[in-house]
């Protein structure tokens, strides 16, 4: 299960750990017990504070790092207990949240500068609302090679695009049509303020 949380029965401390945790490795077989992340709080147990951050992910998570660092072309920087990713077009950050368990997924503006990745820090974000979070890095990793290999494709006037996630087909197929439907709306605006009897006929 994905929010599956590892305690030890013997243990006094009232602490619940990631099934990766190093704390879980120093646990006795027998000792340890396997549960969800809300069972374990409604227990009144506390989350170990070494496996309930971003350094955790990105030391345990460093084999999916390195495949799309050699595999997909994605740049890495972690600084300060936030991983910034760059693809070919695109800049992203990964941010904990200690208080959900979760990382949040952040997107860097669209401005006219090129990315300064040798100090992704100073760069200006947003929030990527329609990215679920995630309980892992690798969760958010496929999301963005797929986001901006989308995004480069349109930019070369490539029509016929297949996405190697079905997932992220179905997401993208919702999001132009919304796009679609701003930019009749759009013209709409337009045409309504050149002619204000095409006021009518926008109302059905």
């Amino acid at each position: 299960m994905k929010t599956e949380r590892v305690l030890s029965m013997d243990a006094d401390s009232r602490i619940y750990h990631k099934p990766n945790c190093h704390y879980v490795k120093m646990m006795s077989p027998k000792n340890r017990m396997s549960l969800a992340k809300e069972d374990a709080q409604i227990r009144r147990y506390r989350i170990c504070k070494c496996c309930n951050s971003m350094s955790y992910h990105y030391r345990t998570e460093q084999n999916t790092i390195e495949y799309y660092r050699k595999n997909k072309k994605m740049d890495f920087k972690f600084i300060d207990g936030v991983l910034y990713v760059k693809t070919e077009i695109g800049c992203w950050k990964l941010v904990y949240s200690k208080r959900f368990e979760d990382i949040v997924l952040y997107h860097r503006n669209t401005v006219s500068a090129p990315v300064d990745f040798n100090h992704p820090e100073n760069e200006p974000y947003h929030r990527q609302v329609d990215a679920q979070s995630s309980h892992t890095i690798s969760g958010y990793l496929n999301y963005i090679y797929e986001h901006d290999r989308y995004k480069a494709a349109m930019e070369r006037g490539e029509k016929n695009f297949r996405f190697s996630s079905k997932k992220y087909a179905r997401h993208e197929a919702k999001a132009q049509r919304k796009r679609q439907h701003r930019r009749v709306e759009q013209l709409f605006m337009l045409l309504e303020k050149g002619d204000s009897n095409l006021l009518k006929l926008s109302i059905c």
